[in-house]
């Protein structure tokens, strides 16, 4: 039964995760970048996935196991009394007390786990480009990269698991040094206590798994908060493209396209803002750096029910068999079914032939009748 609201609670849980990353990210155009859309699909689809999943049935299972650790506790004070109990509760003390002492340490593990497990699946695609379509050298080297950045992840684990286990042994190991000590002092133990252990050892083998087991919840809760709490600061700490708002638009030219009129970003983005300006296509124009794609993220962070467009940008779902321009076209014609206000579009005829330039643009030139287009050109 347990299993199953743990299933279920996993599922709530990464949907509203998910959701909540996706939204924070993408209130920020500082975050509107393809790299940040890459380690953000694989960390939701791996990393938090697994985390929650771990951290639901973490809890689940360290409440039951703290329970019954307590009910045998319990049991062995009314059988064998107060002395034995207190050895066998000593472990637990010592497991606490070293889970204290290397907390710090915990938390390093954890932070490195997740990125060094975050860097192995991001390679992953880098080898499968280079796997495919690179030289021999190149195929080698990608294999190269990902093995030793699996290697290094696998590392990490690896020490987290040693010192897991450290933690759940020692305090084991004392326990029972402690309770034979009790037996052999005098005036401590009485004949009908040992009798009373001896009957209950099958109990009390169980209590020293139970110890065990409680031992590594001890250490995997630090592991498991600090994992959690690594989710919750994942979109906050996305590269960041901090110029947005300050950057420098002296090298961008814009053009009205059936006028052929001038006009400066700054005017058209206040026009944008202001909403005097609801028709037209213009272009922008500037050598490669000058801030063009910066300034189309600056409109769509000033209008928010503007639409841009980029070549990495997919809005709805196509067939992979598609040529480029087929699936540009296709992208085009959904997005200007119920269209935004304005339009952007991010060197759009990037990789196309002159006849889909042709069929694009005319697209284009019927759309800008009703509303605004922009555009950054490869090529004129």
């Amino acid at each position: 039964m347990s299993s199953i609201y743990v299933t279920k609670a996993a599922n709530a849980t990464w949907l509203n995760y998910t959701k909540s990353v996706l939204r924070e990210a993408s209130s920020d155009m500082r975050y509107a970048s393809d790299k940040n859309k890459k380690s953000l699909a694989q960390w939701i689809s791996g990393e938090a996935s697994s985390t929650i999943t771990h951290a639901c049935g973490f809890y689940v299972g360290l409440i039951s196991t703290c329970l019954n650790v307590i009910m045998t506790l319990a049991v062995f004070y009314f059988t064998t009394g107060l002395g034995i109990t207190i050895a066998i509760s000593i472990s637990l003390l010592i497991s606490a007390a070293l889970v204290s002492i290397l907390k710090n340490r915990i938390k390093h593990t954890a932070g490195n786990m997740q990125r060094k497990r975050l860097d192995a699946l991001l390679s992953i695609e880098l080898t499968w480009d280079s796997a495919t379509l690179g030289s021999r050298k190149m195929k080698a080297d990608s294999f190269e990269s990902l093995e030793k950045k699996a290697r290094s992840y696998f590392g990490e684990v690896n020490r987290y698991v040693l010192l897991e286990q450290f933690i759940a042994c020692l305090p084991i190991a004392l326990a029972t040094i402690i309770v034979a000590a009790t037996i052999q002092t005098p005036n401590i133990i009485t004949a009908a206590n040992i009798g009373a252990l001896v009957a209950m050892l099958p109990r009390s083998l169980q209590v020293f798994g139970n110890i065990h087991s409680l031992s590594i919840y001890f250490s995997q809760l630090l592991l498991v908060r600090t994992k959690m709490r690594n989710l919750y600061r994942f979109a906050s700490e996305l590269e960041k493209h901090e110029n947005l708002s300050s950057m420098n638009l002296s090298n961008i030219k814009i053009e009205e396209c059936n006028s052929s009129q001038s006009i400066t970003p700054s005017e058209l983005l206040d026009q944008l803002k202001n909403g005097s300006t609801t028709v037209g296509r213009y272009l922008l124009s500037g050598n490669n750096g000058s801030g063009k794609s910066s300034y189309l993220k600056r409109i769509k962070a000033a209008v928010h029910d503007a639409l841009l467009m980029t070549p990495e940008a997919q809005f709805v779902k196509l067939e992979n068999n598609l040529s480029t321009g087929e699936r540009r076209l296709l992208q085009i014609e959904k997005v200007l079914s119920a269209p935004p206000p304005i339009v952007m579009l991010d060197e759009w005829d990037a990789n196309l032939d002159l006849d889909n330039i042709s069929r694009f643009n005319a697209i284009l030139d019927s759309a800008a009748k009703n509303i605004v287009v922009i555009e950054a050109r490869h090529r004129r």
